[in-house]
């Protein structure tokens, strides 16, 4: 994914957050 793009929008930095998240919680649960 590239950085350049200018004006991230708080709402799809909060999704990649949450989406992270979930997958940090699932593998956790499957270790």
């Amino acid at each position: 994914m590239s950085m350049e793009v200018e004006g991230f929008d708080d709402d799809f930095l909060c999704s990649m957050f949450d989406y992270l998240v979930g997958r940090e919680s699932e593998t956790k649960v499957f270790l």
